[in-house]
């Protein structure tokens, strides 16, 4: 009998995605329960990372899209949030749902990590309101060319206009 995991669960310890919330398991609203720092931060395959520079629109559709980047860093992170309101704990699936999370590091030439590749993240909305959106998120990112980067502990609290 022979099994697949499709790279979810890696045995290598020096991995990106070990460590990764399995997606058959994601967070509830409880266990996201880590703090962060403004505007965005985050853990980069067990690495610290916070944005220098942050930008907030609303899409034709009504999306929230949050931009992150840092200067002197090429590291940047994108945000599509489909209908949240605060409160509630959300799947970062893109294809259920219209939210996903898009990671880009100039580390892999030409590659963008997403979570809907890898079908998991979540994202925890404290504060959607007319000034702040606020909240925690974790996602695996998988590239096209099937490597992984594996956020977790993020946090953004930035405001609208």
């Amino acid at each position: 009998m022979a099994s697949c995991s499709n790279g979810d669960y890696q045995t290598d310890p020096k991995s990106p995605a070990n460590g990764a919330v399995n997606p058959v398991t994601p967070l509830d609203g409880s266990e996201f329960n880590w703090s962060g720092s403004e505007p965005l931060s985050m853990d980069i395959n067990g690495s610290k990372w916070v944005a220098d520079d942050v930008y907030f629109y609303l899409d034709t559709s009504g999306s929230n899209v949050l931009i992150a980047s840092k200067v002197n860093s090429s590291v940047r992170l994108m945000l599509y949030l489909r209908d949240v309101w605060a409160g509630n704990v959300y799947s970062m699936e893109w294809q259920n749902y219209g939210r996903r999370a898009e990671f880009s590091d100039s580390t892999y030439i030409g590659e963008i990590f997403t979570s809907d590749r890898s079908n998991s993240g979540g994202l925890r909305i404290s504060r959607n309101d007319t000034a702040v959106i606020e909240g925690k998120f974790y996602f695996k990112g998988i590239s096209q060319n099937s490597k992984v980067v594996n956020i977790r502990n993020g946090y953004f609290k930035i405001n609208k206009w």
